[in-house]
């Protein structure tokens, strides 16, 4: 099975090729709709694309775990089975969102893991290339929470930090 692991929505495989050798060292990283290919020495991508926060994601893991995925470019090469790689750890996302409701043109509630509702305009957060777009109310208000990263999205890839966005809100209440 190609799938050697899977984290916040992404999903890792490696392939063996049909007529020969592959070229250079590599795996599939999927998010959604996106793919890149992306190389083992050096960790870089090689082609396609993930949202900005998926490739951090993606390269904070090969990082850690480079001997496993030579290793497993090895099995590809002897047309072995795969190993399965242990996933990004999520201790490190000390608060998620876990729910958005729209207030207003840029105006959101936000609830977060630890309890806290707040309030936050985000009117001026909205500029740069994966933002502007958003300026755009339809846009903006087809925001959702993801459920395994616990921020907000957007269909253009856009993000937020949610760490950022619980030091930013206006609390309102804690949630029972």
């Amino acid at each position: 099975m190609p799938r050697i692991s899977a984290f916040y929505g992404i999903v890792i495989t490696m392939y063996w090729e049909t007529g020969g050798q592959h070229h250079a060292a590599h795996f599939h990283a999927t998010y959604g709709e996106h793919e890149a290919s992306i190389g083992i020495e050096p960790l870089v991508v090689l082609d396609g694309s993930l949202p900005v926060r998926a490739l951090g994601h993606v390269m904070e893991w090969a990082a850690l775990h480079e001997q496993e995925l030579r290793d497993n470019w090895q099995r590809v090469i002897e047309r072995m089975a795969l190993a399965s790689i242990e996933p990004l750890a999520q201790d490190w996302l000390m608060v998620k969102v876990t729910r958005v409701e729209r207030l207003g043109e840029y105006s959101l509630r936000l609830t977060f893991s630890d309890g806290i509702v707040g309030d936050i305009d985000l009117a001026d957060e909205l500029w740069g290339e994966m933002f502007e777009s958003l300026r755009d109310p339809v846009q903006f208000n087809r925001v959702r929470v993801d459920s395994e990263l616990g921020t907000l999205v957007w269909p253009n890839g856009a993000d937020l930090d949610p760490e950022g966005l619980h030091d930013a809100v206006r609390p309102v209440q804690r949630a029972s």
